[in-house]
């Protein structure tokens, strides 16, 4: 079996895993990722933001290591997330009218 830490939490990595997005929602932790689920249809949401190694990056852009320490759930982060999912629902929105 994998680990890696969301938060101090030891979380084990699914064989199925494909993305953070997958071992997050796996260990029942809540992250934001509406493109995710549209397939990335209307574009790239960047609401999926998370720290690893002191770095803000995209959970859907980044497999999950074994070991890795990822902080998701801070004021600074789940601020950021926020706005980039009100401005992908503007978009999103647009989108829809042209099809």
């Amino acid at each position: 079996m994998n680990f890696l830490c969301i938060d101090g939490e030891k979380v084990e990595i699914s064989e199925n895993d494909k993305t953070l997005v997958d071992t997050i929602r796996n260990a029942k932790k809540s992250i934001t990722a509406p493109c995710y689920r549209t397939l990335r249809q209307f574009g790239t949401c960047n609401s999926c933001l998370v720290e690893i190694g002191g770095e803000k990056k995209l959970a859907c852009g980044n497999r999950p290591v074994c070991d890795d320490s990822i902080i998701l759930n801070r004021e600074d982060l789940m601020e950021e997330r926020k706005a980039k999912v009100k401005a992908f629902k503007k978009h999103k929105e647009m989108m829809e009218k042209y099809m």
